[in-house]
């Protein structure tokens, strides 16, 4: 899956649109925007660290994702309606940021029925993947959770090795798992000390995918493959 809608542009259509950029540099400590605000803009993360986060109703707050260079961040929020940010965003580094805005968005986009198709596609594959993400918070246990979690980026990987690269730290993991950071462990050395996977650093390898399923009473077909 394209990794942003930038990844969709050809190089005539990438020049026009960062013709219309504006950039910035914000430091650590501040807001890039809040929840609930007109979502006039997405951002290209040049240099720099975001967290993307939501409060929740306990007043906890809850992380979503972290991005770093190359991330493009509310891409998906300018289409939204209301258009506004779902959710707030904070420098948690010295940052440089390039700025897109809406308008600048959507006349590139809608210029080209091509293009148009393309960014439709993108949508609904996020649209796919946020629905899996759904699927794995309603298992009912850490263990089922983290398989399904090894698995959805096993799929997504462009080769298909015997390994995946957990590509967010495992505090920002756990909090995306619904599970505390000391379930998470528990849930990986259990994996580990039965055998099913190797752990190194952010590198797990599968060691067997049919048994690790079985083991937590899921089908090997959430890794795409067979029984076999």
């Amino acid at each position: 899956m394209p990794g942003s809608i930038i990844s969709l542009l050809n190089e005539e259509q990438k020049q026009l649109l960062f013709a219309t950029r504006k950039q910035i540099t914000l430091q650590a400590g501040q807001q890039l925007f809040e929840l609930g605000e007109r979502a006039d803009h997405m951002y290209l993360v040049d240099r720099g660290k975001i967290s993307l986060y939501r409060l929740m109703a306990n007043g906890d707050e809850k992380l979503f994702k972290v991005f770093t260079a190359g991330g493009l961040i509310a891409e998906m929020a300018m289409f939204m309606q209301p258009r506004t940010y779902p959710m707030s965003a904070r420098v948690d580094q010295s940052s440089e940021l390039s700025i897109f805005h809406y308008q600048d968005v959507l006349d590139l986009i809608s210029s080209s029925p091509e293009l148009s198709l393309k960014v439709m596609g993108f949508m609904s594959n996020r649209i796919c993947h946020l629905m899996d993400t759904m699927d794995i918070l309603t298992q009912v246990n850490a263990n089922q959770r983290l398989v399904m979690k090894l698995a959805d980026i096993y799929r997504n990987q462009e080769t298909k090795q015997d390994w995946v690269n957990l590509p967010v730290t495992k505090r920002l993991l756990a909090t995306q798992l619904g599970m505390t950071p000391e379930t998470l462990s528990r849930s990986i050395k259990k994996l580990k000390d039965d055998g099913y996977i190797i752990e190194s650093g952010n590198h797990i390898t599968l060691v067997d995918i049919p048994s690790l399923c079985s083991s937590v009473d899921l089908t090997p077909e959430i890794f795409g493959v067979g029984n076999n």
